[in-house]
């Protein structure tokens, strides 16, 4: 465990030292000090100063910041690199850490006002130029100096990797704790040491009780989210995320990139060493460019295209088929805009049958549910998580249990970009907490699966047997789903994969079998309602998403034509042609269903279609004998026809 602790919040990168001219021979001077705060605490420190005279103005200057649990000495090498390059660099461990003084306040406002004052110490040095100086880091050494910057620290940019300015509020994030979170709180006193108030967050969270967790609800945010800030900040800042990150919800930087200055951010979103998410070769050796490419713009004043608004937003996607350890296979885009053009919310509705449907269920009001098994009413959360939430011990304590939902094959490759959602109607047997997982799988047509992302409620004031609602956000992701693959939705109580799903597919190594979200420990049945009122879906951010309509003909049409369904009357099913006209564009369809007093039933087709002919089908199992309509509209077209159901 020790060693996996260690390597959590490890911000690796893979420095390219040739991007640079130097300044000098290359030769540079360390020197290790003790930095006294205003509050008498010592940091400790090591810069690096190249030999020689400054040029004009002074030394440029780099600050490279460590990750949580570790201390300047994993950043030596970056630090040195830039000093052989003519950089004046500085590293140091945080308070708490290393051997700096004081106590962890678990990256906060703290943290972020000590690095202010090695920032002034900097300035201070008359052989810096305090116009060129810029701060590197990831997870706590990319949240702190984004936290500053947006709290009155000048710098000349920070580049900020793996960090949320919503850290805090992510670790509780929609009512669940994160396993990642009590590994973090759990370190020994060699590792970190704690303030009194964080020092106390492992027993809150093994606790498991409701005092304990409002307590975490409460403090936690304090003074380490920090979104309501970021409109703050006026610096260029180059943010680099993976979407697969354990600890933090790309969601933050998303919401960041809304109110930071346009011009001056560029972001990327994907496949990142470390959090647990994917290595990729070709990803980090783009992001290695994107970086040399902005100190060498921001720093060295050269005219590059790095700050080009066409690549804003860059973002990899997964998708089958795997690469080497079970990884995906990343694709990277560029867009100026978040969410890129083309995304469509498109929600898929729970239905009975373990499907997943683009029109909700028709039928009487049902429901889907699944069971928190707990065998041993007196397990506490510390024995689970000593099993690691498998083996003979932990199934005789605890009983994962499940339920699917497919889409249909997909008839086309569908890129997913953003963040899903869910709406829940829900009621469960449980008291006082109740905790619904949703895990997004990508199928293939022989029935191998990998996750792709999650989404979390626990909902901890509950009553038993409550009816409720939630729209809830999800992990935000971006993947490709294949043409043939199918879109899967898994309902569970226990929020972990198998430690190797298929061969070449060694899945989460990272947390191992370990959930994602720790479980409830309040036995009940969990129910997902599902009535004719639409409730109960989760909604994808999704480019070409295509299901329930085939392509019959590629020949183009000249218009729009909705047919005649097919048989006509009908029972139980029926068949509907439609041509799409090319438009210079992708035509939005909608196909919708009423019943004779023109109430909606159901939608048939909801997508994004190339010019062509197609067909769908209703099938009415549900629905009682009647008149029906079915409508097709797509911008100005608005066409009706009527149908008739015999049983």
């Amino acid at each position: 465990m020790k060693t996996l602790l260690l390597i959590v919040f490890a911000a690796i990168v893979l420095f390219n030292s040739e991007a640079y001219s130097k300044r000098g021979d290359g030769s540079y001077t360390q020197v290790d000090f003790m930095l006294t705060l205003t509050d008498g605490i010592k940091l400790d420190c090591s810069k690096f100063v190249p030999t020689g005279s400054p040029p004009s103005g002074g030394w440029p200057c780099a600050v490279i910041t460590h990750g949580y649990g570790l201390s300047k000495y994993t950043e030596m090498e970056e630090a040195e690199d830039f000093a052989s390059m003519g950089y004046y660099s500085l590293v140091y461990s945080m308070r708490g850490q290393g051997v700096s003084e004081g106590v962890s306040n678990f990256i906060s406002t703290i943290e972020a006002n000590d690095l202010k004052q090695v920032i002034t110490y900097i300035k201070n040095d008359a052989n810096t130029n305090d116009n060129k100086v810029f701060i590197h880091g990831g997870s706590q050494g990319g949240i702190i100096p984004f936290m500053a910057v947006c709290t009155g620290m000048n710098v000349k940019t920070i580049i900020t990797d793996m960090a949320s300015p919503e850290a805090g509020s992510n670790w509780i994030e929609n009512g669940g704790i994160k396993m990642t979170f009590l590994w973090t709180s759990s370190y020994p006193t060699n590792i970190v040491r704690y303030n009194s108030t964080v020092g106390r967050f492992r027993s809150w969270i093994l606790a498991d009780t409701k005092e304990k967790w409002d307590s975490l609800n409460y403090y936690l945010p304090i003074n380490r989210d920090f979104l309501n800030q970021v409109g703050n900040c006026q610096i260029p800042i180059l943010i680099e995320n993976a979407w697969q990150d354990k600890f933090f919800n790309t969601l933050g930087v998303i919401r960041s990139s809304y109110v930071l200055p346009y011009n001056n951010i560029r972001t990327y979103y994907g496949a990142m060493d470390g959090h647990g998410s994917d290595y990729d070769q070709e990803e980090e050796n783009f992001k290695d460019g994107v970086y040399s490419d902005w100190i060498e713009y921001h720093i060295d004043g050269v005219n590059n295209n790095v700050m080009n608004v066409n690549q804003k937003f860059t973002y990899a996607s997964s998708s089958f088929p795997l690469q080497d350890r079970g990884a995906w296979t990343w694709q990277r885009y560029q867009s100026s805009t978040w969410p890129p053009a083309s995304v469509q919310n498109v929600k898929l509705y729970f239905h009975p049958d373990n499907k997943l449907q683009v029109y909700g269920y028709g039928g009487a009001t049902a429901n889907v549910s699944f069971n928190n098994t707990i065998l041993d009413p007196n397990v506490t959360m510390e024995y689970l998580v000593n099993t690691e939430f498998r083996g003979s011990l932990f199934t005789a304590k605890f009983q994962k249990n499940e339920v699917s939902f497919d889409t249909p094959a997909l008839l086309q490759d569908a890129k997913m970009a953003g963040t899903p959602y869910a709406y829940l109607y829900y009621s469960s047997t449980a008291s006082q907490m109740c905790q619904y997982n949703m895990q997004i799988w990508d199928v293939l047509p022989n029935g191998n699966e990998k996750l792709v992302t999650r989404i979390n409620w626990t909902d901890r004031s509950y009553t038993a047997n409550q009816v409720k609602e939630k729209y809830v956000n999800g992990q935000s992701y971006s993947h490709i789903f294949r043409t043939g693959n199918r879109i899967r939705v898994k309902l569970t109580n226990l929020d972990n994969v198998p430690l190797y799903n298929f061969e070449g597919d060694t899945s989460d190594t990272f947390i191992r079998t370990n959930p994602f979200m720790l479980p409830s420990l309040k036995g009940g049945t969990n129910k997902v309602l599902i009535n004719n009122a639409s409730k109960s879906y989760i909604e994808l951010p999704l480019i070409n998403f295509v299901i329930g309509v085939n392509q019959i003909s590629q020949e183009i049409p000249t218009r729009f034509e909705l047919q005649q369904n097919y048989p006509n009357p009908f029972n139980p099913v029926t068949k509907i042609k439609f041509s799409v006209p090319s438009t210079g564009k992708n035509n939005y369809v909608k196909i919708t269903v009423y019943d004779a007093s023109g109430k909606e039933v159901t939608t048939l087709v909801d997508n994004a279609l190339d010019a062509g002919t197609y067909e769908t089908e209703w099938d009415a199992s549900a629905y009682s004998s009647g008149i029906y309509f079915y409508r097709m509209t797509s911008g100005a077209v608005n066409t009706v026809k009527k149908m008739i159901l015999i049983k």
